[in-house]
């Protein structure tokens, strides 16, 4: 490709200077003092006038062609440079969104001061609503049944938390399953920290937590946060599971149906912690 286009250059730059020398000579034959040279004369003057339109329009041509074929290599070298800048805000925005992640993990940790394995998400279990998932992490790192799943989280008023993913429900030599708090089998004890009211809440085949509190003329907010209370033996107390959404009336005039959002972000899940709990 680079031979043609070099090759088509040279052509067009010698034919423009061959239309040149014979410009340069009929205007030499054309220049005979006062001599008037009639017919002859005028049709040689005709021959240069179109000789030099040709000439110059293919002089034109030929740097038309060059101007082309320049932005047609700076155009490229542009869509390279891009794409090289897009790569690089890439890079620069998984870095970014990795070091908040982590500082907020920093931040968890320091009060979280329970025996724990940070672990990873290796498969979500035909789960449509993200409630049950795999980890990289079973029997050979101390994991066992019932061990607690959690993960750093931040509140809306910039406060990082122990937010709760789920518990673990079967485990291998190197990996375990996780129920999440979206599963329609995993029920969790709570308290409301404003109220300092007790209830129940559980996921569900759509992916909604919902769930009552057990003083039936307890009054819930939305807004108001839960945590784990610790009723039962599988959650400890103090948990972050989220705020309530919605509160919805019942049948029964004198209970309130909640709905939860959850602390964590389960779309984007990956990164985990495993409380292991002592039996």
């Amino acid at each position: 490709m680079n031979f043609l286009k070099n090759y088509l250059k040279r052509v067009l730059f010698l034919f423009a200077i061959f239309i040149l020398i014979i410009l340069i000579g009929l205007s030499s034959i054309g220049k005979t003092g006062d001599v008037n040279l009639g017919l002859f004369g005028s049709l040689i003057a005709g021959f240069q006038k179109v000789a030099f339109n040709t000439g110059k329009t293919v002089t034109n041509s030929f740097y038309s062609i060059q101007d082309i074929v320049r932005m047609r290599e700076e155009n490229n070298m542009l869509t390279d440079t891009v794409h090289e800048l897009k790569e690089q805000v890439r890079i620069l925005e998984n870095i970014v969104n990795k070091s908040n992640a982590l500082e907020i993990e920093y931040e968890m940790k320091k009060s979280l001061d329970i025996d724990h394995v940070v672990g990873q998400v290796i498969a979500l279990d035909d789960s449509k609503w993200f409630s049950r998932l795999t980890i990289d992490k079973g029997e050979n790192d101390g994991i066992r049944k019932n061990d607690i799943v959690i993960k750093a989280v931040e509140t809306n008023k910039g406060i990082v938390q122990i937010g709760i993913v789920g518990v673990v429900t079967e485990t291998s030599s190197n990996w375990s399953k996780v129920i999440t708090m979206l599963d329609e089998n995993c029920k969790i004890s709570f308290r409301d920290i404003s109220s300092d009211e007790s209830g129940i809440i559980q996921g569900s085949i759509d992916g909604i937590i919902t769930g009552y509190f057990f003083n039936s003329k307890a009054k819930a907010n939305v807004g108001d946060s839960l945590v784990t209370s610790g009723i039962g033996e599988i959650y400890i107390p103090d948990i972050y599971i989220g705020d309530i959404e919605e509160v919805v009336p019942t049948t029964d005039a004198s209970t309130q149906k909640i709905v939860v959002k959850p602390s964590v972000e389960f779309t984007k899940l990956s990164r985990i912690y495993i409380i292991k709990i002592d039996r």
